[in-house]
């Protein structure tokens, strides 16, 4: 009997305290800041490589039957 008071006493306690600390006991958290940096205006990132060339196209045949499906 007296260990069910001490869960029933324990659970109670740990919701008050819950519901205590959910009222705002602690300041909100700060809003995060935008930052503003000068940035140099150095040289413009390189561009992609360009492909050296196009793959060639590659011929289009009609499918042939093996001559033992005929």
């Amino acid at each position: 009997m007296g260990r069910i008071i001490v869960a029933i006493s324990a659970v109670l306690l740990l919701c008050m305290v819950g519901g205590f600390l959910s009222l705002g006991v602690f300041p909100p958290a700060l809003m995060q800041q935008d930052v503003h940096k000068e940035l140099s205006m150095a040289t413009p990132p390189a561009a992609p490589p360009t492909a050296l060339a196009t793959p060639a196209a590659l011929p289009v045949v009609p499918m042939a039957k093996p001559a033992a499906a005929q």
